[in-house]
This record gives structure tokens, C-alpha cells and sequence, in this order.
């Protein structure tokens, strides 16, 4: 406050403080959208004031050391504890370098970057928040969580402000993820009139039925089809 003349802008999420700038920084506020897929994963740098993303950039998901498919990652990831932390901590390590690297391409700093929203299918999503997924690798293959998260990111090991959080979207079984729920949110799929189907083709194809009926959704494995 000092050092600033008494002149700041506060970040509140849900009145909390999470960011103190010095001088007016209300026309500036970013986050991060990701897309943390199987093979691959999109980070989006966005601005949260217009919605517009701003850049993008999309890398390997490197737990591909550790297995090329959802249940060989599963299958590691459930031998250990430490397994569990090291596949989950790989993941991190990427996310924050392609953050930094779309920072520093767009002249901001990561500590302004207020908000990161993940979404992800449900065992990339259990591996991220450190859960147990020895339950994914069993049939009936249920899900230990079906609600949003909100995380602190530090928590995690995110590098964004300090005082920011990582949002993630619920999974909704245990092949059908919280990836599945944005494709449906994004396209407006639910509240279309008639029949309706949307794909998401992946390492994992997700398929909604939107209908008279209600809403539907599979999942199949798909990676072997390329």
C-alpha cells in the first residue's frame, strides 16, 4: 500500500482476497483454461473481462512414460503412494512451463494470473487432484468424486497468484468426464430442440444424445481406431 500511494486494485473471488496490485489494474485480468487430455493438452490463456482467449498452446501429456492409455496410467498410478505423487507432479511440471512460456510471450506475469479452470476426462481429473483411482480400474468403474472443486492453487503446486484458485468442472461416471460436460456446455447441446448428438472424438470418443427424453452419454476407447 505504501510502495503504491495508497492506490491498489483488489481481486476478490466470492469476497476473498486473492490478488493486491499497485495502481489500476481493472482492465487487466487473466486466467488459464486447460484441456487436460490423455494424449495431449490444450492451455488457453484467456481474458476473463472479454472471454476472448488471448493465445494458446498445446504439448504432450508427459505421464505418456508411464503408460499410453487411461488404464495403464490407473494401473501405476495405484501401486504407490509415491507413484501416485510422481505421475500427478510430471503433470504440474508441464502445466506451469507452458503457463510461464504463455506469459511470457504475452507480457504478463504469472503472479496475475488470477483463475485456472481444468477440465479433464475422470482419471486424468483424479490423477491431477492427487485422488484414488484404484476404484476407475475396477468394474463398475465409479467415479470418487461427481461434484466442482475449487483449490487453492498453490495447493497443487500451481503457479498462478497466490491467492488463486484451480476450478474444476464434476466428472460425470468414470469414463465420462468433466471434459464431456464443457463439450456439452460449450455447444449448447442441452438446450437444443429435437434430437441432437455430440462427439468429442479423443484417446477416449465421448457421445451425448440430447433428445426428448433427456440426455444421454457413452464412452468408448478410440485410440486404437488411429
Amino acid at each position: 500500500l505504501r510502495n503504491n500511494s495508497w492506490e491498489v486494485t483488489v481481486t476478490l473471488r466470492d469476497g476473498e482476497i486473492i490478488l493486491i496490485e499497485g495502481g489500476d489494474r481493472t482492465g487487466q485480468a487473466h486466467g488459464i483454461a486447460i484441456d487436460l487430455g490423455t494424449t495431449k493438452i490444450a492451455i488457453l490463456l484467456v481474458d476473463l473481462l472479454s472471454g476472448k482467449t488471448i493465445a494458446k498452446k498445446g504439448i504432450m501429456n508427459p505421464q505418456i512414460s508411464y503408460g499410453e492409455d487411461v488404464m495403464s496410467r490407473i494401473n501405476f498410478a495405484m501401486q504407490s503412494e509415491q507413484d501416485a505423487k510422481k505421475i500427478q507432479s510430471v503433470t504440474v511440471e508441464q502445466i506451469n512451463k507452458t503457463v510461464a512460456e504463455l506469459a511470457a510471450e504475452n507480457k504478463i506475469s504469472t503472479a496475475s494470473i488470477i483463475e485456472m479452470t481444468v477440465v479433464a476426462n475422470t482419471a486424468m481429473h483424479h490423477i491431477f487432484l492427487g485422488l484414488p483411482v484404484r476404484q476407475l480400474g475396477l468394474s463398475p468403474f465409479v467415479a470418487l468424486s461427481d461434484t466442482p472443486h475449487s483449490i487453492k492453487a498453490r495447493e497443487l503446486g500451481i503457479n498462478i497468484t497466490a491467492g488463486g484458485y484451480v476450478y474444476m468442472l464434476p466428472v460425470i461416471a468414470g469414463f465420462i468426464g468433466s471434459d464431456h460436460m464443457a463439450m456439452i456446455l460449450a455447444t449448447g447441446v442441452d438446450e437444443m430442440q429435437g434430437n441432437f448428438l455430440g462427439v468429442d472424438i479423443g484417446t477416449n470418443t465421448e457421445i451425448v444424445l440430447k433428445s426428448s427424453k433427456g440426455i444421454e452419454s457413452v464412452s468408448t476407447a478410440s485410440g486404437p481406431a488411429f
